[in-house]
């Protein structure tokens, strides 16, 4: 499971270096790989750990790429939080997986325009940030799909 995680931020660290990550910079891919793991771990880990997991994931998200103490954990930690409530209403499969995948990257993104909206430093537009959003589905739910078919046989935990 570590190496997952080592790989999946390595991955995402890769791609973002090399599909120059940014908002006013547009390009075909976006990854938030990290976001595709927090929802894949879900099945895989039992609840306690997983929690614990996602907000190490977030605060290590954090010290790397946002220099924003805790701001990554507690998202992170939220969208965990909403894939254990929605568990409890609706099986969690690879349609509902995926539809998770698409509105936390929305809200993600959501909420990142917002700051660089409200800062007034970086100047986004609207059409910068359903162009960013709309580009990272392609790769992030291609991950997702990945994960589960190379990883389908693996079990983290008992459930």
């Amino acid at each position: 499971m570590f190496l997952l995680i080592l790989i999946t931020f390595l991955i995402d660290y890769l791609l973002s270096y090399f599909l120059n990550l940014g908002f006013n910079n547009l390009n075909y891919f976006y990854p938030m790989l990290l976001i595709v793991l927090i929802v894949y771990l879900y099945s895989k880990l039992e609840t306690k750990k997983y929690l614990k997991i996602v907000f190490i994931i977030g605060f290590i998200y954090d010290l790397l790429y946002s220099y924003l103490f805790l701001f990554n954990s507690l998202i992170f930690l939220l969208f965990a939080k909403i894939i254990k409530k929605i568990d409890k209403y609706f099986r969690l499969n690879i349609l509902v997986n995926i539809i998770l995948i698409i509105v936390f990257i929305f809200i993600y993104d959501f909420i990142l325009f917002g700051l660089a909206y409200l800062s007034k430093e970086n100047m986004v537009t609207i059409y910068d940030f359903f162009y960013k959003f709309e580009h990272s589905l392609i790769l992030n739910i291609s991950y997702y799909c990945l994960l589960r078919i190379i990883l389908k046989n693996v079990k983290f935990k008992d459930k």
